[in-house]
């Protein structure tokens, strides 16, 4: 039986993918996934790229029959994971809202979240409000989804994200090397099948962007960043396209 893996984006938690798989028949295992330093997953000392496909490898069997579908960051980790290196022997992978241009502020940006350090709030309700604002979430989901259900932490100095600043610390996106790596390998007979593609108004990424990689960018209409949460409907129409 093929599993369905489903990697969540940059400060979100595996929840987001609860309205999904609602909508889905999947004939094996569905596992999503919380990246390392986010939600319930250990903090870590590697939240490189090769680091984070390791910790999610290290959750799969050797040679496990893999369909991988990943938002944001989530996405990118997909295709490192598809490059035939990691346990999984991925078959096909869905990138969804993947950044794909970067620039120097970007890159600043996100290194200079990274270096504020864990930020305590005197409140639940004032933690995942931050939280909400750092997934992208926030305007989209309640404070009784699913993906807010593992996305602060109480401590003794008070509440704080589960998710570890250093996980900010990313480097651009070499997509040109992600897609030769995953259309390339050997994990399977024909090598990954991959499908790119995003909500409408994502302002992370374009269908330009997109099309540079893909014959076929998929759009969502309408939907924006987080469109696994918005129309998990259209999400869960690419899933049923790779199905066993």
């Amino acid at each position: 039986m093929t599993t369905l893996l489903l990697l969540h984006g940059m400060g979100a938690t595996s929840g987001v993918w609860a309205d999904v798989e609602r909508q889905l028949d999947w004939p094996g295992d569905v596992r999503a996934i919380d990246l390392a330093g986010h939600g319930q997953s250990a903090w870590s000392g590697d939240y490189s790229l090769g680091g984070l496909a390791a910790a999610v490898s290290a959750q799969c069997d050797s040679g496990e029959d893999a369909v991988v579908v990943g938002h944001s960051l989530g996405g990118v980790v997909a295709l490192c994971l598809a490059s035939g290196f990691y346990r999984p022997s991925v078959r096909a992978v869905i990138g969804i809202g993947i950044k794909m241009t970067w620039t120097s502020d970007d890159v600043a940006g996100m290194a200079k979240m990274a270096g504020r350090g864990v930020r305590f709030f005197e409140s639940r309700d004032e933690a995942v409000t931050r939280f909400l604002r750092v997934a992208g979430l926030d305007g989209l989901v309640d404070a009784d989804h699913p993906a807010v259900e593992h996305s602060v932490v109480e401590t003794e100095e008070g509440w704080r994200l589960a998710q570890d600043p250093a996980t900010f610390a990313q480097n651009p996106v070499d997509m040109a090397a992600l897609m030769s790596g995953a259309q390339l390998s050997n994990v399977s007979p024909t090598g990954a099948t991959v499908i790119l593609g995003a909500g409408s108004d994502d302002p992370m990424v374009s269908r330009d962007e997109i099309s540079a990689y893909v014959d076929n960018p998929r759009m969502a209409a309408g939907g924006g960043h987080s469109v696994q949460v918005e129309q998990p409907d259209w999400v869960a129409s690419l899933i049923n396209e790779v199905a066993p």
